[in-house]
């Protein structure tokens, strides 16, 4: 019977997350209500504005139960959650006694001598309300969750500062220990917000060794030896705007060269004691470490690059008046993104006009588009391209020829494009590529084979993974 009760608690806890918008909805329109109320013509809306505090206070109050028992199941921040819960309450208690203000025929005697202050009530708990979601946003994305979303532009204006991380600084990277001193940094940096000693979010915390042999809701996050069936590494290598994907978006993104650090160490077994030396290393792996060493963690490649020549701004406005997207890759870059988004009309002749700042682009996202073949012919020219999206595009095995022996591409999304095995050849000789997604294309698993023992370096995503389902997920993949 205790089962049952304690079972009951974890259901009834976890509609938490969709009671909590009833009264947030309902006081509000409260206090719309009230300011209009103040008008002559308004003058007769004065009973929906107490039929919306007292339904707004009894969901509140609802809303503060089933947080009190979510609140049981662990995982969650306690400073914050104790911000979070005290406010919830005193909005509760606010909008309840603000409702015996509003409600016609009271005769309590001291009521009527609050009365006139009731407008400055209802502003109090509409600002209750705002930080009891701030916090509750909090507690469920971490830590920075609608500051890191501001606009740079904002963020200048009202003086927030960029963090600076902590950087790895390792003397002889060869003697250090793996897990110590290269991948705990990392997960610190980019995972524990989310699954640290404070927030446990899947039930999974990353912060020592104890947890993370320990995993999950859903069991073993690690797959000793093979790193695509652990889902340490497989959730960081899911194609960008995946559901599944780790860091989520709005969260800062793991670099490549750290994911391929983390994927090296869980191919290598592991091992929570070995130092660097004793694990085997492929050239690749080499050069990353030797980054390390230089007290410089794996960063963008980006940085790779010279300064670049300074936008013409009457093009770029030219661009975006169609619906093409410049996103500098930094505020103080002249490196641009385009994405063509917003404009699936892009076509062969938008890709030659973009020569006029070809040396300034990093990234083309030309997915969805009209782009074909015969477009790809000038690829070669932008130098300093590193990522191409060519996804759900008429591109073929002919188009990906264009391609060869380009020497800055690392990124290349075929996603339900319409290339085969003899398509997949074309790209054996470019030096630096080393993310491919194909998954619903024709190529076939002998030709990926093929593919990584020409080029070592690169990872191929077919699409064929399975994750495991943890509590926390919405969806199945």
């Amino acid at each position: 019977m205790m089962l049952f009760f304690e079972e009951l608690m974890n259901f009834t806890g976890r509609w938490h997350p969709l009671l909590v918008h009833l009264p947030i909805g309902m006081l509000i329109v409260a206090c719309i209500l009230a300011v209009f109320s103040r008008k002559e013509s308004y003058r007769t809306i004065g009973p929906a504005i107490s039929l919306s505090l007292l339904l707004g206070g009894v969901a509140a109050l609802l809303a503060c139960f089933t947080g009190y028992l979510l609140s049981l199941q662990g995982g969650y921040e306690q400073e914050t959650l104790e911000f979070h819960q005290w406010l919830g309450i005193a909005v509760a208690v606010i909008s309840l006694f603000l409702y015996q203000l509003y409600r016609e025929g009271t005769r309590y005697s001291f009521i009527e001598k609050i009365k006139p202050y009731r407008l400055l009530l209802l502003f109090l708990m509409f600002i209750l309300i705002a930080f009891t979601g701030h916090f509750g946003g909090t507690l469920t994305h971490g830590k920075g969750y609608f500051k890191d979303a501001l606009p740079t532009a904002i963020k200048e204006v009202v003086g927030i500062e960029e963090p600076i991380e902590e950087m790895t600084l390792l003397t002889n990277v060869q003697e250090a220990q793996v897990y110590s001193g290269i991948i705990q940094p990392i997960l610190k940096q980019r995972c524990v917000s989310c699954h640290g000693e404070k927030k446990k979010e899947g039930g999974l915390a990353l912060h020592d060794q104890v947890h993370l042999l320990k995993g999950g809701d859903n069991g073993n996050v690690l797959v000793l030896n093979d790193a695509e069936k652990s889902e340490l590494y497989a959730r960081l290598i899911l194609p960008e705007g995946h559901e599944g994907r780790m860091p989520p978006k709005g969260r800062k993104p793991i670099t490549a060269e750290q994911i391929k650090l983390i994927g090296w160490w869980v191919k290598e077994g592991a091992d929570f004691g070995k130092k660097t030396s004793e694990l085997a290393q492929t050239a690749e792996m080499k050069e990353i470490l030797a980054k390390l060493e230089k007290g410089s963690e794996p960063t963008s490649p980006f940085e790779e690059l010279p300064e670049a020549n300074k936008l013409p701004t009457d093009f770029v406005q030219q661009l975006q008046a169609k619906g093409i997207k410049v996103l500098p890759i930094d505020k103080n870059s002249e490196y641009v993104v385009i994405n063509a988004i917003n404009y699936p009309e892009f076509k062969d002749q938008d890709l030659t006009d973009l020569l006029k700042i070809k040396d300034n682009i990093v990234q083309l996202k030309l997915g969805n588009t009209a782009i074909t073949n015969q477009g790809l012919k000038i690829i070669p020219e932008f130098t300093n391209l590193m990522k191409l999206h060519l996804e759900h595009t008429q591109i073929t095995d002919d188009g990906l020829t264009f391609l060869a022996g380009h020497q800055n591409l690392r990124y290349l999304n075929l996603f339900a494009v319409p290339v085969t095995d003899k398509g997949l050849e074309k790209l054996n000789n470019l030096p630096k590529l080393n993310q491919i997604y194909s998954y619903q294309t024709k190529v076939t698993e002998a030709s990926v084979m093929n593919l990584k023992k020409v080029a070592k370096q690169v990872m191929m995503d077919t699409g064929a993974y399975e994750l495991p389902f943890l509590a926390s997920d919405t969806i199945r993949f």
